[in-house]
């Protein structure tokens, strides 16, 4: 077995986030839901920091990551801003979920505070090896499948980051240098890396796309941030990079690592992993290997096969054997929240792909569910639903909408004669009774909705476990 062993690790020298944070008074900026801010107070309890907790939501909104904390002795400042806990502090935590333009961030800045976040203070102190997976889609089903190839191949492995509900410092105490860390890093997570001498020794980027303007303001900047992925990296590292994707190639620039390309389209001068003939291959000079069919992997639609890629591509360069990756592709289920069929009902399958939260998720799922009713629409993020709403009226077939900014875009995106097409709702029970109402013989009903979900919901999640549970409940 080949491993880098904390390789970029120097010296024992070098300043941890716990030596760094032991006994400092701290404010964590935004606790939240998901449980990142959650366990970022429980691993600053274990080390000994004196705690303070400001959110913009409410105890009453935060109860039950207030009451999962109860055991532990915080101040708290909810419903409002924390100017004076930021001059109160010696150091600042930012959630993955409050911008750079928040009031306490930006005082923060001003008054020269030491700002870190979840991803920043655990690739700080874990001791192992770190393989990093962005990208604007597929980064979370890239990260579970490669996190599952390697889990099989060394049993220490943690699959953590920008995944649902397993914070990567809760994580942190039980690593040693023999584990193997696979990260889904999203790009309010990076915006705190790279941390000197903790480069990603395996870095995999799916693609970017147009996404989060409404953080990030340009795709210049977004693309900047998405690269601290590559930054820091070594000649021994690895980056694995989307041949067909420009901002990919660009990225390729950014980092001196080892290039490893994949891509449906990949050139055929170009080495790396594509697909011939309905399997997977490696190309190396004019020599093929064959590693899996296609057809072994569960999750449909182009952008799964190069999820898939992007997985075995990664495995390959770690080393791990064939017969490991073969095994872990036919096995794989797919991904909870992304075109997940959550029942089938009366000859109609329902597909939970809330996780598409941009006009680009939603138009691969239209893409892969080409005959059925689609629940569409949402909060607005500062893009383009030009491209979402043509294709939608190019189907020809009705489709519901939930309420939201961005469903007002969609809207008025929409060719006049095509505006027949739309049916209103204002919740998630209504939207699924109408979708039942309106769709033919045996057609899908997807919840693809390219928005994000705040207003008529807490998160994406929330969204996708309440079109669950209507389903659930027909009768």
């Amino acid at each position: 077995m080949f491993f880098w062993y904390n390789r970029n690790v120097k010296s024992s020298r070098l300043t941890t986030s716990a030596a760094h944070l032991k006994g400092r008074r701290v404010l964590l900026v935004g606790l939240g839901l998901h449980g990142g801010g959650e366990a970022t107070v429980r691993w600053l309890a274990s080390i000994g920091a004196t705690i303070r907790v400001t959110d913009m939501k409410t105890v009453a909104d935060l109860a039950p990551t207030l009451r999962r904390l109860r055991s532990i002795s915080f101040q708290r400042v909810l419903g409002k801003h924390d100017e004076a806990g930021v001059r109160w502090a010696q150091a600042v935590i930012q959630n993955p979920g409050v911008p750079e333009t928040a009031p306490e961030i930006r005082f923060a800045k001003k008054l020269g505070r030491p700002i870190y976040n979840e991803a920043s203070l655990f690739v700080t102190d874990f001791p192992g090896t770190l393989i990093g997976v962005t990208g604007t889609r597929g980064k979370t089903t890239t990260t579970l499948l490669l996190g599952a190839i390697i889990k099989r191949w060394h049993r220490d492995t943690i699959i953590s980051g920008n995944v649902r509900e397993v914070a990567m410092l809760d994580l942190l105490p039980k690593s040693s240098a023999a584990t193997l860390a696979v990260l889904e890093l999203s790009s309010y997570q990076l915006e705190r890396l790279p941390v000197p001498n903790r480069a990603m020794h395996v870095a995999v980027m799916t693609n970017l796309k147009v996404d989060h303007l409404n953080r990030h303001g340009t795709m210049k900047k977004y693309a900047d941030i998405k690269y601290n992925l590559f930054r820091g990296q070594s000649a021994t590292d690895v980056a694995v990079l989307h041949a067909n994707d420009p901002y990919c190639r660009r990225a390729a620039t950014v980092t001196p690592a080892k290039k490893v390309w994949y891509g449906r389209m990949l050139p055929a001068s170009q080495s790396g992993y594509t697909v011939i003939h309905g399997w997977v291959v490696e190309r190396r000079g004019r020599t093929l290997t064959r590693l899996c069919r296609r057809s072994d992997f569960g999750p449909a639609g182009e952008h799964n096969t190069d999820n898939l890629l992007a997985a075995v591509a990664a495995a390959r360069a770690l080393d791990i054997p064939l017969a490991i990756i073969r095994q872990t592709v036919q096995s794989f289920a797919g991904v909870p929240y992304r075109q997940e069929i959550v029942r089938t009902w009366r000859g109609h399958r329902f597909i939970n792909d809330t996780a598409a939260t941009s006009p680009d998720g939603a138009l691969a799922a239209l893409h892969v569910f080409r005959r059925g009713v689609f629940i569409v629409g949402g909060t607005d993020k500062d893009l383009d639903m030009k491209p979402f709403a043509i294709t939608l009226a190019k189907r020809r077939r009705s489709f519901v909408t939930l309420p939201g900014t961005a469903t007002e875009k969609l809207l008025n995106a929409l060719p006049r004669p095509a505006r027949s097409l739309v049916h209103q709702t204002t919740s998630m029970q209504e939207a699924v009774t109408v979708a039942m109402d309106i769709a033919r013989s045996g057609e899908d009903i997807v919840l693809s909705p390219g928005a994000a979900s705040f207003g008529l919901f807490k998160h994406e999640f929330d969204r996708g476990d309440a079109f669950t549970r209507c389903v659930k409940n027909l009768r």
